[in-house]
């Protein structure tokens, strides 16, 4: 559609009176959407699992394109019209609103980047401080809002960007938090100024679930001030709404905190945290609001102690920003000796606090907070921080009454000791859910183990003798603890079996169809977006375990650590195919118990046994290469296949019976490979032949032919079909040709030898040796003329079988 203005959609609408005005606006932001908003939305859809009045996006496509259908179903391979006739399938009015707040997402991202891009000659002051904080390298996880949410409300700034990025009128807000029984955050309070530092809003706010610590020493809020509180968030997004457009700039400190608990999502934003650095610090550290308006505004915040009020600390912002744009105040500042010796303070206060605590983290997000109560013995408080970003890991932070009892819940948890990259101990703990999936979270002291608990003088007094005799037995203990630790981990280990390399589009739950038996699936998600997964499969013994990979289809091959695995191909739901790896735990040989008479075998004995498991190695590698060289004959390979070609289409460049496995392309719009699988050499050889186009040679010597054909859209493509294994009597030829030509060297190097002694020695006692040179020089060109009879028989042959296929 063309760019239509407001007024041309009303007399639109004069002309279509059947079809409602928002309906016709929501067409009009679809068809000039970009494709990475349009593809995002349909996506959403999918994973909400959303139906509009043909169904799902599958549905969908079977229904708008009968042609390809929803063989084709990655969003992004689909054209701008189909997502956009898909998308307007939806009626509902909450189906509506979340492609209206998603649609305003992308603007948002859109006109982000146009800050960014812009020239630093032609922006304001206010603009440059914008510039600061989203060029920031926090502001990318920091600013990451599950916008998409129903109680979110996403800001529009305005469509001309030179008239936002002009706009000076700016807001400053804050926000006083409580903790509540979930160890969520919850905004309590709310203050609001502008530009001229006059106070808009001033607001206490209901929260919509149980306060379990107010923190009134550091929000001033008490459970009585909340007892009069009406307004809800939802509320408060309402009062700020009026003042949030026509390029409107948000200011604050840790702006992103009071984002979150507000449930907003603004573009245009100051985060004074971000603007403001000490000179020579880490770029991790961020100032305080304190700090800042000492160093800044040359004036105390708050008296020490005192608790926080959100209209001062938002007031403290703006002014910070005003001292920049007004005054021209440097954003680099440098630290006083008196901020030193507080930040010394506040350190070892944190150590202090640090005793006392628990870290949680890498807590998938499906596991509810409860849960997270039988991790843990003891008497102790859990505050939960939620992930980040939509489906990323949460934490939580466990407080104790006292140092001993850190340390003692810290010693119960079961498991291996083991540093994180700061040096801190904490332990891996999997933990089996009430809904039936397992999950796995580390749990991590605060402080490192040398500053935890104060020793008693009686115990530092000790004498030599004891120290010695204490630090001899501990050694022994502690050499002791690893061969223990290592001996359980080795016996837990023969119950598992190790899923990898698992395709992202694979759902779990297809994965309880590759084995066997009675388990419990264990799922780590991809370490990168659209990378592959991983999963550990517990049984209840190592019999089962074993039972079950022998159960498994396929053969036996080796890893790169020598533990032994299985390729699994496998047919989803979706009717598509996919393959992933099974593999053992430990190593065959090492399963069981070893008596003591067995781990004492004689060196002649383990010589033998050593010589003898090599000897086994190499016949099971030659016998699995003999095994891979049969099953690649009856294969075809289809490679550089171009995206736009469906696999159903490729049904028509081979001919005969034969499986089709579609390999994902390797790099987002490159090319896709698939293997084609027949039931006999001869099969493969035959589909091969009839393929139309010239027989070439690829860089591995291999067979293959460039094959031009239409589809069925009207549009023409082309790709490769190959051999996965030379013809035998080119391997006879080229193997000929290759003694051949090494027998020749050999002639060259005796000629050259002949040479050497007939110019060297003329006398008669060389004579005998070369006669003996000659006779080799005969014996070799007689070898040559019987390799060229074969050869020239192999040419024979080979012409005879290529006029027969003709």
């Amino acid at each position: 559609l063309p760019q239509l203005s407001f007024l041309q959609l009303a007399a639109s609408f004069k002309t279509q009176s059947h079809r409602p005005l928002k309906v016709l606006v929501m067409e009009h932001k679809l068809a000039t959407a970009e494709k990475k908003v349009l593809v995002d939305l349909v996506k959403l859809v999918q994973k909400r699992g959303l139906e509009g009045e043909n169904g799902g996006w599958k549905e969908f496509l079977n229904v708008y394109d009968k042609k390809i259908g929803s063989s084709l179903s990655d969003p992004s391979r689909r054209s701008n019209d189909v997502l956009v006739a898909f998308l307007l399938t939806f009626k509902k009015k909450e189906d509506l609103q979340l492609i209206a707040r998603v649609m305003q997402c992308g603007a948002n991202r859109e006109l982000i980047e146009k800050f960014k891009q812009e020239s630093p000659d032609k922006e304001t002051p206010e603009q440059r401080l914008v510039r600061l904080t989203i060029t920031h390298f926090q502001y990318p996880t920091n600013y990451s809002f599950p916008s998409y949410a129903e109680d979110w409300f996403v800001t529009e700034l305005g469509k001309k960007k030179s008239k936002v990025m002009k706009s000076t009128r700016m807001l400053a807000i804050d926000c006083e938090m409580v903790t509540c029984d979930d160890g969520t955050e919850a905004v309590v309070r709310v203050g609001a100024v502008d530009r001229d530092l006059k106070v808009v809003l001033d607001k206490f706010v209901k929260p919509d679930k149980t306060v379990i610590n107010y923190k009134t020493d550091i929000t001033g809020v008490t459970a009585e001030d909340l007892e009069r509180a009406t307004l809800s968030v939802t509320d408060i997004q309402k009062k700020l709404r009026r003042f949030l457009s026509q390029g409107t700039i948000l200011v604050g400190h840790g702006l992103d905190n009071d984002l979150k608990v507000l449930r907003i999502d603004h573009a245009r934003v100051i985060d004074t945290s971000f603007v403001f650095e000490f000179e020579n610090a880490p770029k991790t550290h961020r100032p305080s609001l304190n700090n800042l308006c000492k160093a800044v505004l040359g004036q105390e915040l708050r008296m020490p102690d005192a608790a926080h009020n959100c209209v001062h600390d938002a007031a403290a912002s703006m002014k910070l920003v005003l001292a920049v744009v007004e005054k021209g105040v440097d954003t680099t500042i440098q630290k006083s000796e008196e901020m030193l010796v507080a930040e010394k303070k506040r350190q070892e206060e944190r150590q202090e606090a640090g005793k006392t605590q628990l870290f949680l983290h890498k807590i998938p997000h499906y596991v509810p907070s409860e849960e997270l109560q039988g991790v843990l013995n003891g008497d102790f408080t859990l505050v939960v921080k939620p992930p980040q970003k939509e489906g990323g890991y949460s934490t939580a932070v466990v407080d104790f009454n006292s140092p001993e009892e850190a340390n003692e819940a810290f010693e119960n948890v079961e498991g291996d000791v083991a540093k994180d990259k700061s040096g801190l101990p904490q332990k891996m703990v999997t933990l089996k859910l009430g809904s039936g999936l397992v999950a796995s979270l580390y749990v991590r002291k605060m402080v490192k183990d040398d500053s935890l608990s104060e020793i008693s003088t009686t115990k530092r007094a000790r004498t030599e003798e004891n120290n010695v005799s204490s630090k001899r037995q501990k050694t022994e203990d502690d050499s002791e603890e690893p061969k223990e630790a290592n001996v359980n981990q080795k016996e837990a280990d023969n119950t598992k079996l190790f899923l990898h390399k698992i395709p992202h589009d694979v759902p779990s739950q297809e994965l309880h169809g590759v084995l066997n038996g009675d388990f419990t699936l264990e799922v780590k998600p991809p370490k990168r977006k659209g990378g592959y997964y991983n999963a550990v499969v517990g049984f209840n013994s190592p019999e089962e375990a074993n039972k079950a990979f022998e159960n498994v289809v396929g053969d036996v091959v080796k890893d790169k650590a020598g533990l032994p695995q299985k390729i699994v191909a496998l047919k989803l739901s979706s009717g598509s195919g996919a393959s992933l790896y099974v593999r053992k735990m430990v190593q065959d040989d090492s399963p069981g118990e070893i008596s003591t008479t067995e781990r004492a075998p004689t060196e002649e004995n383990n010589v033998s046994s050593k010589r003898q498991k090599t000897e086994d190695e190499s016949e099971e590698t030659k016998e699995a290469n003999v095994n891979q060289r049969e099953a690649d004959k009856t294969k075809l390979f289809l490679h550089k296949i171009p995206l736009n070609v469906s696999s159903q289409e490729l049904k028509g460049v081979i001919t005969g019976k034969f499986t089709l496995e579609v390999m994902r392309p390797k790099r987002k719009g490159g090319y896709y490979n698939a293997f084609v699988v027949f039931n006999s050499p001869e099969e493969a050889n035959k589909a091969f032949d009839k393929v139309k186009g010239e027989a070439a040679k690829e860089k591995g010597g291999l067979a293959q032919k460039m094959v031009a054909f239409k589809l069925s859209s009207g549009s023409g493509a082309s790709l490769y079909v190959r051999k996965l294994v030379r013809d035998e009597s080119e391997e006879a030829q080229e193997a000929n040709a290759n003694h051949c030509e090494v027998h020749l060297k050999e002639i060259e190097e005796l000629k050259e030898k002949l040479k050497a002694k007939d110019f060297a020695n003329s006398c008669e006692g060389h004579s005998k040796e070369i006669e003996e040179l000659n006779q080799k020089l005969k014996a070799k060109e007689h070898l040559i003329q019987a390799q060229d009879k074969i050869i020239d028989n192999l040419k024979m042959k080979l012409e005879k079988k290529q006029s027969k296929s003709r």
